[in-house]
């Protein structure tokens, strides 16, 4: 069996919707790869620059339309007009457990950041040794990325398994 017969015996047996799913995290995983890998070879001057940091996060934003609107035109090009169609209840239930669990991730995130904003502002503890510029910032949006992965990775899952109602 050839790579390429694999590759078409495993997109014919999932669903669209998980196809969606899967391009969707794809795409949401290369961002946040993106995202940290920038700060981590940043030096000290630019994190410490917001111009700097609204560059990294335009540039982020930029890639997040775009290629959110290429796989979309690209999931259009090889569907049978699917993406019109409307979510079936299993679909609707897969899609709440997926944001319940972003919800709690965003929510974590917010808390810690804004103990995060509380500790630099008033020097206590790690803090005033680990001083990173707009680390509240970065904490939220590394938040909103790991919520959105983990939103698409536990819809992948749950409907796979089934498991929708637990």
């Amino acid at each position: 069996m050839t790579r390429q017969t694999q590759i078409k015996d495993f997109l014919q047996s999932i669903s669209f919707r998980e196809l969606t799913l899967t391009i969707d995290l794809l795409v949401s995983t290369y961002i946040g790869y993106f995202y940290l890998s920038s700060l981590y070879n940043a030096t000290q001057e630019q994190l410490a620059s917001a111009s700097w940091l609204s560059s990294l996060l335009l540039q982020v934003v930029t890639y997040s339309v775009v290629l959110m609107v290429l796989s979309y035109l690209l999931l259009t090009f090889i569907s049978d007009n699917e993406l019109n169609q409307p979510l079936d209840v299993r679909e609707k239930q897969i899609d709440l457990v997926g944001y319940k669990y972003k919800a709690h991730i965003l929510q974590a995130g917010i808390c810690i950041a804004i103990f995060q904003y509380q500790a630099q502002v008033n020097d206590w503890g790690p803090a005033i040794e680990y001083s990173v510029p707009y680390l509240p910032l970065h904490v939220m949006v590394a938040a909103f990325l790991l919520a959105e992965i983990c939103s698409y990775v536990m819809q992948l899952f749950k409907g796979r398994t089934g498991d929708i109602y637990e």
